[in-house]
């Protein structure tokens, strides 16, 4: 009597998630994207980034992060990304590569939450895929640590361990198509004002291309469908190696056209691994990495090796990492109104090139004590990248009028401050209207994750701009 039973669709999956592959593309995975994402954390000491963090009276806050500040001397802030090249590197020649992991997520990104200006999804990515690099055992060959304890060298790791990095790729390109899929981007006005700017370009005729109406159109809808489709045509076989050239040559247009530093080649290198495990010996490319990786199937790393403790931890860590990263950008679509207007669930939610705005912003200032009353000049205080994007961001204006409201009583004798706002502010080339409630005094308004009521809602629809020279689409 046969008493063999059936695997259940738990069991199915548990059996695919930790069925052993071969450990190159962990091992590609450490030291190409470990690298470049080295580069994009560090090199920002040597551009605006860094000078952002050591210049200015203030600095803007995430609300969830309020005690996260800049260095206060400049050397310190030029230390920490000396610091975080070293741990890059560590990690990407797999020296006390679990520690490194851990030690560079925490410190890059508390610089990325140093100032909030300079918001960049790529940078947000980099930091993330840390944490989960630490968990990975990607120095188990071809590192300092496998070459010194030789016993910790492998040739197979389950899937899951490349699944989540493929995983957390493929969450950015969805939800950067869904994101998308909105009136202004159906428009092409974004790419339109950002593509006239272009105009100039250097090289002959090429500006004359990128700046035509119709090419506005061409990136934009290929953008929506190269995002929603590039995740199921890398998955399936037939289709996989045309649509990882259309990947190079849409990763290398963004690159030549917005720069965008590092992503556009991270972004190339990393759906590469899409590709199954076996390619990464077998491509010429990855040749060397062939003769220095172990044997293929001489020693499987299984986490079940590994304390019962340390197993669940390791589980439970990606349980919750995957169920944020699923749900986390929904709540953009929550608040009921444009995230592009509103930045409300813009941050974290990977919606990319979305948006430019164009206005005028004065805050106006009076005391109800006395008859005291002046206009306040942001760039007193911020840096031009501060004051463009604080005046386009509602909370960043309401943590500005906070930092007002203390100068005006600490500096100048205010006894009650009273500080509204009026701004008027073009999205994606729209007629300009209202985007603050000039009747709210803002001192009396709190931080919140909730929707601002004194925003006011985008009704507006015509639109009539059509260039917008300083507007930075990275983010």
């Amino acid at each position: 009597m046969n008493t063999t039973t059936k695997p259940n669709k738990i069991d199915k999956i548990k059996s695919f998630l930790n069925h052993p592959i071969d450990i190159a593309p962990l091992i590609y995975a450490r030291i190409i994207l470990g690298l470049l994402m080295t580069i994009e954390l560090c090199g920002g000491a040597l551009s605006p980034y860094g000078r952002t963090l050591i210049t200015g009276d203030y600095h803007f806050s995430y609300s969830f992060a309020p005690f996260i500040k800049p260095w206060s001397e400049p050397i310190l802030m030029y230390i920490h990304f000396g610091v975080n090249f070293i741990l890059g590197l560590m990690v990407v020649f797999g020296f006390k590569y679990r520690f490194a992991c851990i030690a560079m997520f925490f410190s890059a990104t508390s610089i990325f939450l140093m100032e909030k200006t300079l918001y960049i999804n790529h940078v947000y990515l980099y930091c993330i895929l840390f944490s989960v690099f630490a968990f990975l055992p990607a120095n188990r060959a071809f590192s300092v640590d496998a070459h010194r304890n030789p016993q910790l060298k492998s040739s197979e790791i389950p899937a899951w361990t490349v699944y989540c990095i493929i995983f957390q790729l493929s969450i950015v390109y969805i939800y950067a198509g869904i994101a998308k899929l909105n009136i202004d981007w159906l428009h092409a006005q974004p790419m339109q004002i950002w593509l006239a700017a272009k105009k100039d370009h250097p090289v002959p005729y090429l500006g004359i291309l990128l700046a035509h109406k119709y090419h506005a159109f061409l990136v934009a809808y290929g953008g929506i469908v190269f995002d929603l489709l590039v995740v199921p045509l890398m998955l399936w076989k037939k289709t996989r190696k045309v649509t990882f050239i259309l990947a190079i040559f849409f990763h290398a247009i963004n690159a030549l056209t917005f720069g965008i530093g590092t992503f556009p080649w991270f972004s190339i290198a990393a759906t590469a691994l899409f590709f199954p495990p076996s390619v990464f010996r077998n491509w010429w490319i990855f040749k060397y990495f062939d003769k220095q990786l172990p044997k293929k199937n001489t020693h499987f790393f299984q986490y079940s090796d590994k304390s019962k403790l340390y197993q669940n931890f390791v589980y439970s860590f990606f349980i919750l990492f995957f169920v944020v990263q699923f749900f986390l950008p929904w709540r953009a679509f929550f608040y009921g109104e444009d995230p592009s207007w509103t930045e409300q669930g813009h941050f974290f939610s990977w919606r990319m090139m979305l948006r430019t705005k164009r206005g005028i912003t004065t805050f106006k200032v009076s005391d109800a004590k006395s008859d005291k009353k002046e206009i306040a000049y942001p760039s007193v205080h911020l840096s031009y990248r501060q004051l463009r994007k604080m005046e386009k961001d509602p909370d960043m204006i309401l943590q500005y009028v906070h930092f007002l409201e203390k100068i005006y009583k600490e500096e100048k004798g205010y006894i009650e401050p009273i500080i509204k706002v009026e701004s008027e502010m073009s999205l994606n080339g729209r007629k300009k209207q209202s985007f603050i409630d000039s009747s709210v005094d803002l001192t009396k308004e709190k931080r919140s994750w909730r929707l601002y009521n004194w925003v006011t809602p985008l009704t507006e629809t015509e639109y009539i701009e059509k260039e917008d020279k300083n507007e930075d689409p990275n983010d």
